[in-house]
């Protein structure tokens, strides 16, 4: 027994923890964090697991807004906290350099299919659809960023801007647009079918509806089992859908050069 060595090895002290505590782009809680894994180093740098902000789910977040980022919001606070840091560059960052096609197309349909005013721009952000209609359009825009809405007023193309949650009951009369519009709202982050009943309510009789889906959430987001239930309901007529090319040939987000959404149309009944 003398002659043996032991096989047993000696456990290697685990290095101390590097505990920092970083605030949370996304939610601004503050997190207490170990930098020294590769887990707590990503949440330093920018790519932050919060708990509170995505539930557990890693997603890039950073001070400078961009495509990512907006399809990672979760709550209105976080639609408010990037569109109040990217309203004053939106349309040179993301409208005009990244060729998004969908303002001047919702607009192109709504006037080729007889749309009449006053028409109603949902999530209007910075009037980027406003500027694609003729200069006697009389037009509303509603949108949750008071800074995105004071672009679009600077512009002065709408009669009226409103800040208001989609996913909350209107402040508007029944009945009183003769169409509404929106590009980009209904997406990642932001806004599912919840939004139409309402939208529906304030459309007159026989009032035309252009608006964009991302043609992957057209089920995840509810808008096919809405529109069945709507025009089963005999509330509007059978939606039509066409599915375009979201961004401009060579344009486009890294990453999404090939991003389909569909431009839907239907009237009230």
């Amino acid at each position: 027994m003398f002659g043996r060595t032991s096989s047993r090895s000696v456990a290697t002290p685990s290095p101390l923890p590097d505990l920092r505590l970083i605030r949370c782009h996304a939610c601004d809680q503050e997190n207490s964090v170990d930098a020294s894994n590769s887990v707590g180093s990503k949440f330093v740098t920018g790519l932050n697991t919060c708990r509170f902000a995505n539930n557990g789910n890693t997603a890039k977040m950073t001070d400078d807004p961009d495509l990512e980022s907006a399809y990672a919001l979760e709550t209105p606070e976080d639609n408010k906290r990037l569109y109040r840091n990217w309203a004053e560059t939106y349309d040179s960052d993301f409208v005009e350099a990244k060729g998004f096609r969908f303002p001047a197309l919702v607009a192109e349909s709504y006037m080729n299919q007889g749309g009449h005013w006053p028409c109603l721009d949902v999530g209007c952000g910075t009037g980027a659809i406003a500027e694609h209609f003729p200069d006697d359009a009389v037009l509303d825009g509603l949108d949750i960023s008071p800074e995105m809405l004071a672009v679009a007023e600077r512009k002065s193309r709408y009669r009226a801007l409103f800040e208001a949650n989609l996913k909350e009951p209107l402040d508007l009369p029944s009945g009183i647009y003769a169409g509404f519009v929106s590009s980009g709202t209904f997406t990642h982050g932001h806004v599912g079918a919840e939004a139409l009943p309402e939208l529906i309510r304030v459309l007159a009789p026989g009032a035309l509806a252009v608006h964009t889906v991302k043609a992957d959430l057209w089920a995840e987001l509810g808008f096919e089992e809405t529109f069945e239930v709507m025009t089963g309901d005999g509330l509007i007529t059978r939606p039509v859908t066409v599915a375009e090319q979201i961004y401009e040939d060579g344009s486009a987000p890294d990453g999404h050069q090939d991003d389909v959404g569909l431009i839907v149309s239907f009237r009230r009944l």
